[in-house]
């Protein structure tokens, strides 16, 4: 377990840049790129939650924290700036995966097809098969109850789509991988194990990948083409198969400890309440291949940029004069995982999560460059949108449309606060432009090439100027009287 004393004595090298003054951009990009160059690292080891590149990336934050004036707020003098966040990590042991068509079984190599679960051992015996294309919360249980939903991945709501289908009945999720290498990457990822929290107690949840021709194999190829095709189809519903599986995925279980790093800037009136911003610190680890030599997943977009602008906020607001509210600063856990930090900070908060007038997510924000538009993520959940489209607006950004930026909803830890009642927003130029985001998302994200030298870091230092004077327009009492 970390403990203070190990961020005091943690070395010099591994030091942010000083606290600067100076405002401009380039200030402003060569102090994010001093401390991305840092936690994005090899040393660092991709910062896989309870590894050692976790103790690292904590112990260069809370330092660095500390030197811009936070204080530790976990408000639990046994755990000063890192709460406990205890996980429960399943990884993949054995699979067994048999599927019929009238009564014949079909020759399917394991290879294209990989199971998974979150518990000790799921079984589903001889269940139908029915192809639901990209449909899932709009279903019904009785559309789904004890069948094996098949979906497709290849689209933004892949991961609302599955969980949906999982909570509306099926007996298992499994979903359509068409690129061969993006199967290999997520296989590689997951076989590394996964993550819950240890007190959730929910059963064990099925669901797997399968690669095109693994479902070719399975369906036929021209009916899968068909299959395809007709999910694009206005109106389309979900299409019994013809043939039923039989799936048994076993885990072996392990326990991880993890930390949030939690520390605040105080305000001069306490009881005014308490802005808030995070950041997940966490990443993939060692999930590269491991034929090519690359195999650390760095993530130096996601998300040592949204921990660079946290720190270069601190260091700013830590030496300009005190506001009304106390501010604070969180580096979350396994979010990569399902949001796992974000919702242990909502359910055990070191502070009423009413008192929180405002809250900020920042990730995976060194995408756009300089004059970039902004998008907000949330925009129409809080009460917040005017005034923040005030400030920006104020600063000469330009907002756009967010209908693209939404497909990110629930996908970051803002989504974890916004369940818990915390007005919580994504203001960020990395989600205004959709091709920018494809091309990273296609090329870097989630992958060993998301390091520091393809970081573009114009639209991140406009963002954090953003966001220093949102911070300051609702920690003011007299701009932004609460909630």
């Amino acid at each position: 377990m970390l403990a203070a004393s190990a961020v005091l004595a943690s070395c010099a090298g591994s030091r942010g840049p000083a606290s600067r003054d100076a405002n401009t951009l380039d200030d402003i990009e060569a102090g994010l790129r001093a401390h991305i160059a840092v936690l994005a690292s090899d040393e660092f080891e991709g910062r896989r939650p309870g590894s050692e590149g976790e103790r690292k990336t904590l112990r260069y934050l809370a330092d660095a924290w500390q030197d811009a004036g936070l204080q530790s707020a976990t408000n639990d003098p046994a755990n000063p700036w890192f709460a406990p966040v205890e996980l429960r990590l399943m990884t993949p042991e054995s699979q067994s995966v048999v599927i019929k068509r009238n009564g014949s079984t079909v020759d399917l190599p394991r290879s294209q097809v990989r199971l998974f679960t979150s518990g000790r051992r799921a079984l589903v015996e001889g269940a139908p098969m029915v192809f639901v294309g990209t449909l899932g919360p709009e279903l019904e249980q009785s559309e789904l109850a004890g069948r094996i939903a098949v979906m497709m991945w290849d689209h933004a709501g892949r991961n609302e789509q599955r969980d949906a289908l999982i909570e509306n009945g099926a007996a298992g999720v499994l979903a359509i991988v068409t690129n061969p290498d993006e199967f290999a990457q997520i296989v590689q990822i997951r076989a590394k194990g996964s993550y819950r929290l240890a007190s959730d107690t929910g059963g064990a949840i099925l669901d797997g990948l399968m690669t095109q021709d693994g479902a070719s194999a399975i369906v036929g190829r021209d009916r899968l083409a068909d299959l395809l095709q007709s999910a694009g189809r206005p109106g389309f519903r979900p299409v019994p198969l013809d043939e039923t599986a039989q799936l048994d995925a076993r885990s072996m279980p392990g326990t991880v400890k993890t930390h949030n790093l939690i520390a605040k800037l105080p305000g001069r009136n306490a009881e005014s309440g308490a802005v808030l911003l995070l950041a997940h610190w966490d990443h993939f680890g060692r999930c590269g291949d491991e034929v090519s030599g690359d195999i650390i997943c760095n993530g130096a977009v996601d998300n040592a940029s949204g921990l660079a602008v946290l720190t270069e906020m601190a260091q700013r607001l830590g030496a300009g004069p005190k506001l009304d509210r106390d501010i604070y600063f969180v580096g979350t856990t396994a979010e990569e995982w399902g949001l796992l930090g974000a919702r242990a900070f909502a359910r055990d908060p070191p502070l009423p999560l009413e008192t929180v007038v405002a809250a900020f997510n920042i990730d995976t924000i060194g995408i756009a460059g300089r004059g970039a538009d902004v998008a907000i993520v949330g925009e129409g959940l809080t009460p917040l949108d005017d005034e923040v489209k005030a400030v920006a607006a104020g600063m000469g950004r330009i907002l756009t449309n967010s209908a693209y930026a939404e497909r990110f909803l629930k996908r970051q830890d803002g989504w974890a606060l916004l369940q818990a009642d915390v007005p919580t927003l994504m203001v960020s130029s990395a989600f205004a432009d959709r091709d920018r985001f494809a091309d990273y998302t296609t090329e870097r994200y989630h992958k060993p090439s998301d390091e520091v030298e393809a970081v573009q870091l114009g639209g991140a230092a406009e963002d954090m100027l953003l966001h220093l004077e949102l911070v300051r327009h609702f920690g003011s009492t007299t701009r932004h009287p609460g909630r």
